[in-house]
């Protein structure tokens, strides 16, 4: 078995909540999530994420876009941490810039579209806190 697969094995349990307004990018990157997680939760904005977090606070790793309608991914991000300041928060941005706020909020900032290199990095660190 080879390191990828390894890691693909070591996180693959972990609860993912994602969360992006763009209906391409969900579905897009959504399916691309469920090739390395088996439980994948798919939200439209961040008041959607945020009662999907609330429903069920098992969540292991948020990954969310930062600007959204209705609530944006650093608002949502917020108010999960304080419900549960131990889980993994990935901001996707399509933006180069992100303020240090973000920065402080965020375990991992990453730009879109979601990358194949970007998932091992993700799963390396996943794999360190798990």
């Amino acid at each position: 078995m080879n390191d990828i697969q390894l890691l693909k094995e070591k996180v693959k349990d972990l609860k993912v909540l994602f969360v992006d307004d763009e209906k391409d990018v969900r579905r897009g990157t959504g399916m691309f999530l469920q090739k390395f997680f088996d439980n994948v939760v798919v939200c439209s904005d961040g008041q959607e994420g945020l009662k999907a977090f609330l429903k069920d606070k098992d969540f292991d790793v948020v990954i969310t876009d930062i600007l959204m309608p209705v609530m944006d991914g650093v608002q949502m991000t917020k108010e999960i941490r304080k419900i549960n300041s131990d889980v993994f928060i990935i901001f996707l941005t399509a933006s180069r810039g992100v303020s240090e706020l973000d920065k402080n909020l965020s375990d991992i900032t990453l730009q879109k579209p979601l990358s194949f290199d970007d998932m091992v990095e993700v799963m390396q660190k996943l794999q360190a806190i798990t």
